[in-house]
């Protein structure tokens, strides 16, 4: 025999599948999917030039850390998303002391698709959170996040980088190369993409967007390139510089484990032992 469902309950499901529908899409919000993502990166900021403390765990050298991180995918992935030849941008005061100075516009490859616009923003905002410059500080929050049109360009010799976003941005940066090919001045540092990066001649770093009312010119400042692999596993196993800062111009325990870990050396010098004055007069 069939048994009869209270009416009550039959005027409750409408109202149940709503709520479950939207608790739905909050969970799936907050879900981040794997991914892979390969490619090259610039910095520039205002620290000194061939030697900002922020990448070995100190404090902005003027306190403050105006700042763009650039970054081009040759090859990734966000879930099924692919992400092959998207570059996005990440420009404001993107390491402070203060956070109520913190403040970051995201700017994403016009190019992408709807799909590829939303997994580059949740790439972005997850590693957002993960980052740890100073332990209680919160997360720094995007002022906006939209599309631009973002032009990256590596010469054939990968020595010269240029990035521009026509209007907004303008970066050129020179990275030196040893008599090997290699980069002569690389280190350990807490970067969003990469636990190494290569210190750079930063030629150009204008900015200029009147619709966050910021502008400044650090051209001559600091600057470093990263090549980069990078998974999401790697943050979720606490295996990047970045999660574990404290500012106390040393690295963490924790930091230096990592270093240990992934054999990597917390200085490398170029093959001349060539210090960063030398390096910035060259």
């Amino acid at each position: 025999m069939m048994r009869k469902i209270p009416f009550g309950v039959l005027a409750a499901l409408p109202l149940f599948c709503v709520l479950g529908i939207l608790g739905a899409q909050i969970a799936d919000q907050r879900v981040v999917q794997d991914f892979e993502v390969e490619g090259v990166g610039l910095w520039q900021c205002q620290c000194t030039a061939f030697a900002c403390p922020c990448q070995t765990n100190g404090a902005p050298t003027h306190g403050t850390c105006y700042s763009a991180d650039v970054v081009h995918i040759k090859r990734g992935h966000y879930g099924k998303v692919q992400l092959d030849g998207l570059t996005l941008a990440m420009v404001g005061n993107l390491v402070d002391a203060k956070p109520d100075r913190l403040f970051a516009t995201l700017y994403l490859d016009e190019k992408a698709s709807p799909k590829q616009f939303g997994a580059l923003s949740k790439i972005m905002q997850y590693m957002n959170d993960q980052y740890v410059a100073l332990p209680g500080e919160p997360a720094m929050s995007f002022r906006n996040i939209r599309p631009a049109t973002l032009e990256f360009s590596e010469s054939a010799d990968k020595t010269t980088y240029v990035v521009t976003i026509p209007g907004i941005l303008e970066e050129k940066a020179i990275l030196q190369r040893d008599s090997s090919g290699n980069p002569v001045s690389s280190i350990a540092a807490m970067d969003n993409w990469s636990n190494v990066v290569h210190n750079a001649k930063n030629v150009t770093f204008r900015y200029h967007d009147p619709d966050v009312d910021k502008s400044w010119d650090e051209s001559g400042d600091y600057a470093n390139v990263k090549y980069f692999r990078l998974t999401k596993e790697m943050y979720a196993e606490k295996q990047m510089l970045g999660e574990l800062g404290d500012m106390s111009g040393t690295w963490t325990p924790a930091q230096k484990e990592i270093i240990r870990k992934q054999g990597l050396k917390e200085k490398e010098l170029n093959e001349k032992g060539l210090n960063e004055k030398e390096l910035r007069e060259k």
